[in-house]
C-alpha cells in the first residue's frame, strides 16, 4: 500500500514538471517572436509572469516531490540564491529559470523530456509561421549588410533564430534517436536544413546542420571516435575550445588582416565580443551590460549585441559563473560517459562549438541539454544499430 502511495506520488510530480516544462517551452518560445510587436510591450510583462508560475510550480515539485536529503536541499537553495543575485545584476533572468529545470528534473526520465520538447518546439513552429503567413505576427525581413540578402524569420524575431531552433530540434531528434537514422531520414533533414538556409541565410547555424547531419551519417565511426578519446580528452576539448574564444574575441585586431577576414565569416561576432572587453571590466559576480539585437521589438535601434555565450558568460555573469558554465558541460560528459550514452556525449560537443556563435544555451525553447544533467538517463550501447 505504502509503495503504491510513494508510486502514485513520484508520478504526480512528474506530470507536474512535464506540464511546467511544457508551459515555460511554450512561453519561452513566445517571447522570441514578433509577437510582442504584433500586441505591444505589456504582452512581453504577460510572458514573464507566466515563466514565473512555472518556475514557482517547478520548485513546488523539488519541495513536496523529490526526496532530497537536506544536505541536498540546502545546497540547492544556496545554488538557487546565487544565481538569483548574478542574474538580477544582469537583468537576464535565464539562467535561473533553467536552474529551476535542471533540478526539477531529477529522477524524470531525459526521454520524456526530450519527447515533451520536440512536440511542444515543433508544433509552435508551425504555429508561428502559419500566424506569420496569415498576416497574425510580423515576418521580420532582413538584408544580409553588403551582400543584398533577402532574410525572413518567418515570426521569429530574427532570421538566426529561427534557423537556431532547427538545429536544436534536430539536436533534441538525434539524442532521442541516439544519432540512428536512415539514409532516407538523413536525406530529408537535408532539404530542411536547405530550406532553412534559403530562407534565413544563416550561415553559422546552417554550418552546425551540416555537421550534425554529417555526425549522423557517421554515427559508428564518431562513436568510437568518441570512446577512444574518452572522458578526460573530451573535457579537455571544450574547455580548450572555450578560452580559445575568450582569448581570439579579447586580442581581436580589426586592422590585422586575418582577424578581418574571420570577423567577415563570423559575421562581427568577434568585434562586438571585444568591444564588451573594452569597454567593461571584468567581474567575478558579473554586470548589466546595455544590448539590444536585431529582433528588439521597438523597432530599429543601433545594434549591438555580444552573441557567443562564453563571452557573455564572462563579461556579464562573471568568472565565477563561467566557471560552473564550463563544470555543468563537464560534469554532463561525465555522465554520458558512464551511461555509455556517446549521443548525449556528441551532442555536448556540438553544443559546446555553437555557444561560440550563438547565445541561445540558456534558452530552455533551444538548448534542453542542461536537463540530462540530474535526470535519468539511457543505458545505451555503441554497438546498437
Amino acid at each position: 500500500m505504502l509503495e503504491k502511495l510513494a508510486l502514485n506520488k513520484d508520478n504526480l510530480g512528474n506530470q507536474l514538471y512535464l506540464f511546467c516544462f511544457s508551459l515555460y517551452l511554450i512561453v519561452n518560445f513566445m517571447a522570441g517572436t514578433t509577437l510582442s510587436r504584433a500586441l505591444g510591450l505589456g504582452a512581453i510583462v504577460i510572458l514573464l509572469r507566466l515563466s514565473q508560475l512555472a518556475v514557482l510550480l517547478v520548485f513546488c515539485k523539488i519541495i513536496i516531490f523529490d526526496r532530497h536529503k537536506f544536505n541536498t536541499s540546502l545546497a540547492i537553495l544556496v545554488g538557487a540564491c546565487f544565481l538569483f543575485i548574478v542574474c538580477k545584476q544582469t537583468h537576464e533572468l535565464d539562467p535561473f529559470f533553467m536552474y529551476a529545470f535542471i533540478v526539477g528534473a531529477y529522477g524524470i526520465d531525459f526521454k520524456q523530456i526530450l519527447n515533451k520538447y520536440i512536440l511542444v518546439i515543433l508544433s509552435m513552429l508551425l504555429l508561428v509561421y502559419a500566424a506569420a503567413v496569415l498576416g497574425i505576427v510580423p515576418n521580420n525581413i532582413m538584408w544580409r549588410e553588403g551582400a543584398g540578402v533577402v532574410r525572413a524569420g518567418l515570426g521569429l524575431a530574427t532570421p538566426s533564430d529561427l534557423a537556431a531552433h532547427v538545429f536544436y530540434l534536430m539536436l533534441a531528434f538525434a539524442m532521442m534517436r541516439d544519432f540512428i537514422f536512415s539514409r532516407q531520414e538523413i536525406g530529408f533533414m537535408t532539404l530542411i536544413a536547405i530550406l532553412i538556409f534559403a530562407v534565413t541565410n544563416s550561415r553559422l547555424d546552417a554550418l552546425l546542420m551540416v555537421l550534425l547531419l554529417v555526425t549522423m551519417y557517421f554515427r559508428r565511426y564518431i562513436f568510437k571516435a568518441i570512446k577512444y578519446i574518452g572522458f578526460k580528452g573530451m573535457s579537455l576539448l571544450i574547455v580548450v575550445y572555450a578560452l580559445s574564444d575568450l582569448l581570439l574575441t579579447y586580442f581581436f585586431d580589426p586592422y590585422n588582416p586575418f582577424y578581418a577576414q574571420l570577423d567577415a565569416l563570423l559575421s562581427r561576432r568577434l568585434l562586438f565580443g571585444n568591444m564588451a572587453f573594452e569597454k567593461y571590466p571584468i567581474h567575478l559576480f558579473g554586470q548589466y551590460i546595455y544590448q539590444n539585437g536585431n529582433g528588439d521589438p521597438r523597432g530599429f535601434v543601433v545594434y549591438y549585441f555580444i552573441d557567443s555565450a562564453y563571452v557573455q558568460a564572462l563579461m556579464m555573469f562573471g568568472v565565477v559563473f563561467l566557471l560552473v558554465m564550463l563544470g555543468l558541460l563537464v560534469y554532463l560528459l561525465y555522465r554520458a560517459f558512464k551511461k555509455q550514452y556517446y549521443g548525449l556525449a556528441l551532442a555536448v560537443l556540438l553544443i559546446a562549438l555553437s555557444m561560440a556563435v550563438n547565445h541561445h544555451f540558456w534558452h530552455i525553447s533551444y538548448n534542453i541539454i542542461l536537463l540530462a544533467l540530474l535526470a535519468n538517463l539511457p543505458t545505451l550501447s555503441m554497438n546498437k544499430q
